[in-house]
């Protein structure tokens, strides 16, 4: 959820006069909850979104009065509250895929051992929809709501090969204003990404997000004209490379295939 704070309000929206920067800056102090974050003070969130202290305590003090955020009587920290719980249970209704998938998909993690997920683009970054691990006592840790990288990620990958050229573009200049020094370097990672998909059917990335998870991902685009993306990831050390590309790869390409067929019957 920290989209936001990593690029920060545009120069444009500054300027639009239909823009409310107030708004703007107490959904910042949501967006700076990871989902690794039970509690936050007041000056971690500053630091976070680059605020003042005292203007973070006064958005804190109407989002708690709003319901969106708790605070702990003792410590003073921050939580998320429940209606930010209801906003994101309504967003998640929306996406009927999930109905559709989540059964395929847990099978698909059990028979094959290992965590598949199904996520939406946002801005230049993945959210998790949904996320199912096997059985195996090592998996990898994302869940639903999880934000990764479309640059370096299989699942975002797999969503940037899927647009078009016009489209490629305009994502491209808003990762180039993130990356910066580093962009060149990316840029040439995801035109090797397109030539996978071309030649092969998906995208990789081994230890590239991660330095120890491995991760296979393909596009599925919806009769609805819905794009989603979907992984297979596991713990470097549990699988090959070899395997995952001669194995795990196909498997997830008809995995997309049968979502996408489920989708159209119902």
């Amino acid at each position: 959820m920290n989209k936001q704070i990593e690029e920060g309000i545009p120069d444009e929206a500054e300027k639009d006069r239909l823009f409310v920067t107030a708004l703007a800056r107490g959904l910042d102090i949501l967006a700076a909850f990871r989902a690794d974050d039970a509690n936050l003070s007041n000056q971690q969130l500053a630091q976070r979104t680059q605020l003042p202290k005292s203007t973070v305590s006064r958005l804190c003090y109407t989002l708690i009065k709003l319901g969106y955020l708790r605070q702990d009587t003792e410590s003073g920290l921050y939580r998320l509250g429940y209606g930010v719980l209801e906003l994101a249970s309504s967003l998640l209704s929306s996406f009927d895929v999930r109905a559709h998938a989540a059964p395929l998909m847990r099978e698909f993690a059990h028979t094959h051992q290992v965590s598949v997920s199904l996520a939406a683009a946002d801005g230049i970054d993945m959210v998790y929809l949904e996320t199912c691990r096997s059985s195996s006592r090592i998996s990898v840790q994302l869940t639903v709501g999880s934000r990764v990288p479309i640059a370096t990620t299989a699942i975002g990958r797999a969503y940037y090969v899927s647009l078009d050229s016009e489209a490629r573009q305009a994502m491209e200049r808003k990762m180039a204003g993130r990356y910066g020094t580093q962009w060149s370097d990316i840029a040439t990672r995801l035109q090797q990404a397109q030539q996978s998909f071309v030649e092969h059917g998906y995208c990789a990335s081994f230890g590239e997000f991660e330095s120890d998870i491995c991760a296979i991902g393909v596009p599925l685009q919806l009769p609805s004209s819905q794009m989603f993306s979907l992984n297979a990831s596991v713990p470097m050390f549990t699988f090959q490379e070899k395997n995952m590309r001669e194995v795990i790869a196909p498997a997830l390409v008809n995995l997309a295939a049968q979502i996408r067929t489920g989708s159209r019957h119902a």
